[in-house]
């Protein structure tokens, strides 16, 4: 059996873990996550919960020694800035948890707490992260897009900001002896448009002088069997004195998408809004050129986007961690009902199981909306499903 050992940069719940995990299951391959790179608390919380399983509450220290434990690393509750001295001490919730957050930071106390024997790397903080493991095969780095996305300031890739943490993986791979074979890469489709694609090539110069040759394109998750309209940047850097072959996106497997009513069904509890339907006049449905049939509430707001309204029978809108897209509204014709997506058809739409949003709730510790945000940060599984089944070729 072929062994993969992948690490992840920006992890959040786990979606490249996810996907190789799924396409090991109908081949020989061994998955091997070699650790990640992750500081919000959500986040960790979520990816050990979807990947491991729940923990008990810690009940051998102190509140006073779990808050000085905690504090030795750079943790964030909000996904932008890192939490104060006195944030695990304020905690209501420490006790369930610390063995989380604890865990993933301490290779032995993840052992001890999972009744395993793992050897795992990883991080909160990736300034503090010198180099990596000898072992890794494939790398993966989706950087925070808060400065490309329309959502956010929209600074580009400079050192400095949120997305220029990306250089930070640029001096990880100069200190790493042995480099990983495959790296990827997905954000935002403004990465390659006339504002930043400039950034971008330098990026990509940057790693062609690290020995890689990369290979990018647009991808929209609904020619891969999800059934989201998400297009976003995938790049596949294969470093040239390990694998004689560059990645072509031509060879990825197709599929049609599922229907949105695959996953957001009427009998799904949900948060009711079918009162916008009675003050507001809804405009006849069409269908848009991706395939997606949506009308708009009259009147409802100034922001386009969040008058919309959305049917189940076919493709559905993307689904963003903020803004108007993070609410998605869809409407059931038989029942004149109209609700917003719930955390569990949100986890779903960007290819998870409902079963993984089961787990994260066992922990207590993750909101509904949190989770939709989590969601709305996360990669498409099918996407990476496709570009997965190409590279695993090379081992």
């Amino acid at each position: 059996m072929n062994a993969i050992r992948l690490f992840e940069f920006f992890s959040g719940i786990g979606s490249q873990y996810k996907a190789l995990k799924n396409i090991a299951k109908n081949s020989k391959l061994e998955i091997i996550s070699s650790g990640c790179c992750e500081w919000y608390i959500d986040a960790i919380v979520s990816y050990l919960t979807i990947h491991y399983g729940e923990l008990k509450p810690e009940t051998e220290l102190t509140r006073e020694q779990m808050s000085k434990i905690l504090n030795n690393y750079t943790f964030s509750a909000d996904s932008k800035t890192p939490v104060s001295n006195n944030f695990f001490i304020k905690s209501k919730n420490l006790s369930k948890i610390f063995p989380y957050l604890y865990a993933f930071v301490n290779n032995d106390y993840f052992n001890k707490v999972y009744k395993t024997n793992k050897k795992l790397e990883n991080y909160t903080d990736i300034t503090k992260v010198d180099n990596l493991q000898s072992n890794i095969d494939i790398m993966t780095y989706s950087f925070p897009c808060q400065d490309l996305s329309q959502q956010g300031k929209q600074k580009g890739l400079e050192k400095g900001t949120r997305s220029g943490l990306l250089y930070e993986i640029e001096r990880i791979l100069l200190n790493s002896k042995h480099k990983p074979k495959v790296l990827i890469l997905e954000n935002v489709k403004a990465l390659t448009t006339k504002k930043f694609i400039n950034n971008f090539l330098d990026w990509v110069k940057t790693l062609e002088n690290l020995g890689y040759s990369t290979s990018f394109q647009t991808l929209n998750s609904s020619n891969f069997g999800s059934s989201q309209n998400r297009e976003r940047v995938f790049a596949v850097s294969i470093l040239n004195n390990q694998i004689n072959e560059k990645f072509d996106f031509n060879n990825l497997q197709r599929k049609e998408p599922k229907k949105v009513s695959s996953i957001v069904k009427e009998s799904n509890v949900g948060i009711d809004c079918s009162n916008l339907i009675d003050k507001y006049k809804l405009t006849p449905f069409n269908t848009s050129i991706n395939g997606i049939n949506k009308a708009r509430l009259i009147n409802y707001s100034n922001f386009n986007s969040e008058t919309y309204v959305y049917l189940t029978n076919d493709k559905g809108p993307t689904l963003t961690a903020s803004g108007a897209n993070s609410r998605l509204k869809f409407y059931f014709p038989e029942k004149n009902k109209l609700r917003y997506i719930n955390a569990c058809e949100a986890i779903q739409y960007m290819g998870f199981d409902k079963k993984d949003y089961l787990q994260i709730k066992k922990s207590e510790l993750v909101t509904e909306n949190k989770i939709i945000f989590l969601s709305g940060n996360s990669i498409s599984v099918e996407v990476l499903e496709a570009i997965f089944n190409e590279v695993v070729k090379w081992f």
